[in-house]
């Protein structure tokens, strides 16, 4: 006869299989969440990056914002305000939800140079900047139990100024 009885070998194995459970979930929740937050960072960078194009687009085309030796022109200021509102809010208007939480139109900016064409000649480039702080499910910190520094997305882009 054996010294274990039938009925205590499964309590033996559900006993290690308790230990070894808690020993992985921490593991595997700080994976899932990882995981998540990757995801979302991804979304917010292409969010940011695709309404900073939108913005340099804007200003690509707009009246009178930059004059022909590729300063800015009469309507520089409108244009500038219209297109970081187009960036932060999805609208000139600047009204309602931005696309990203804390992004409003003061973190774009618009600058004007001058660069010259293969060929001859030169071209009037927009670069358009916007910056914003991720913003993570646990709020400001991306790994709530290091002190780590706040993940910072930015997305630059540049057009070439094409005018009305």
């Amino acid at each position: 006869m054996s010294r274990f009885s039938s009925t205590s070998k499964p309590s033996a194995l559900l006993g290690a299989a308790m230990v070894e459970f808690a020993l992985l979930l921490p593991l595997v929740v700080v994976l899932v969440f990882g995981i998540t937050e990757l995801g979302r960072a991804v979304y917010q960078q292409n969010t940011l990056t695709k309404a900073t194009a939108s913005g340099a687009r804007y200003m690509s085309r707009a009246t009178q914002a930059v004059q022909p030796d590729c300063s800015q022109g009469s309507n520089w200021g409108a244009s500038v305000t219209n297109a970081a509102n187009l960036v932060a809010f999805g609208r000139q208007a600047g009204t309602g939800t931005s696309l990203l939480p804390e992004l409003d139109a003061g973190d774009v900016s618009f600058s004007l140079e001058q660069r010259s064409v293969t060929g001859g000649g030169n071209a009037c480039v927009i670069l358009a900047n916007a910056t914003v702080p991720f913003q993570a499910i646990f709020g400001d910190t991306l790994i709530p139990f290091l002190d780590l520094e706040p993940v910072i997305l930015n997305a630059t882009v540049e057009e070439r100024y094409h005018g009305e």
